[in-house]
């Protein structure tokens, strides 16, 4: 598919605005998270047990393989029409979702930059929306083209007016249009976070991209469109803890990195009242009230060896098999 290029002043960048990219020699460029999330009830995709996090949020730039310049690649940021093109991440079981949290931030691209329409929804395997909550530009972190520091991220909640059931599904964000002005790019772009290349939990990443020589747009995966890229969007489902099973506590709870060394972080999507540590003996090596979704907990002097860690949650206990080397 043939590329259109526009120049970015502001940014001395080049921008493509059709799907069908590669990524060979793309670079993560990390943002900076503004805040400590705390929020509760969230579903982590399973890139979250081993190499992801969500205090490391990252955008993606490249090398246009025809021209040589700098790309950035909008498949994982957004710059393109509320309603019609946007970014979500698969999840499967079922939930009785109560609204939308990602990891987001907003360049304006010129002084006069507008407010824009954007979405968060639940979107069915089908394409079938199930539950949309409207936003604008302003409602998420902006970040300062002249900063130093980077992209200025921050995990954003989105609440539906009611919860909706869904049973696999995607988690979107629909993202603003593009001002474009003597081949120049303004306006908005709104950035949506991901975790670094080659950490993913399969082709589960999307984009509403188009899918056809017609212009025909639809959702397909980042690792189709994009070349074969493996990555998650750090778009987040919010769930209800009342009515969950014993498996779904399990699936909500996380440790990484697993193995460990020096340390561990445990987390769960739901509030955690207690964790601890128990080594083969049965003996408590860690234990702690928390009352948050996450701790972090130091192993360096634990001893190699397996462990298991049991997190006291409020919907019930998941226990997680930690090894320490």
């Amino acid at each position: 598919m043939k590329k259109i290029i526009l120049s970015v002043l502001a940014l001395g960048l080049s921008m493509g605005l059709m799907a069908q990219k590669n990524y060979t020699g793309a670079e993560a460029v990390k943002g900076q998270l503004k805040n400590s999330p705390k929020t509760n009830g969230l579903i982590y995709p399973e890139s979250f047990q081993d190499c992801g996090s969500i205090d490391n949020p990252v955008a993606y730039f490249g090398i246009d393989q025809s021209t040589g310049e700098s790309q950035l690649y909008l498949g994982l940021t957004g710059t393109n029409n509320y309603g019609d093109l946007g970014y979500a991440q698969e999840y499967s079981g079922n939930y009785q979702v109560t609204g939308i949290a990602a990891v987001l931030t907003n360049l304006p691209l010129d002084e006069g930059a507008t407010i824009d329409d954007m979405a968060a929804g639940i979107v069915s395997m089908s394409g079938e929306e199930l539950a949309l909550v409207e936003f604008t530009t302003a409602d998420i972190p902006q970040t300062d083209l002249n900063s130093e520091e980077g992209f200025a991220f921050d995990l954003v909640e989105f609440n539906f007016s009611a919860p909706v059931s869904a049973n696999n599904f995607l988690a979107a964000i629909y993202v603003p249009a593009l001002t474009v002005v003597d081949g120049y790019l303004g306006g908005n772009i709104a950035i949506v976070a991901s975790t670094e290349m080659d950490c993913g939990s399969g082709a589960m990443s999307y984009s509403y991209s188009i899918v056809s020589e017609a212009g025909d747009y639809g959702w397909i995966t980042l690792n189709e469109a994009w070349g074969g890229v493996e990555l998650d969007c750090m778009i987040f489902p919010k769930v209800s803890g009342t009515g969950l099973t014993e498996a779904d506590v399990e699936t909500l709870s996380y440790i990484f990195p697993n193995p460990a060394k020096d340390e561990v972080m445990v987390a769960s999507s739901l509030t955690m009242e207690r964790v601890e540590i128990v080594n083969m003996l049965g003996q408590v090596v860690f234990a702690a009230d928390v009352n948050a979704n996450s701790v972090k907990v130091n192993t360096a002097e634990m001893g190699a060896g397996n462990y298991l860690v049991k997190m006291y949650t409020e919907a019930g206990m998941a226990t997680k098999k930690l090894v320490v080397e």
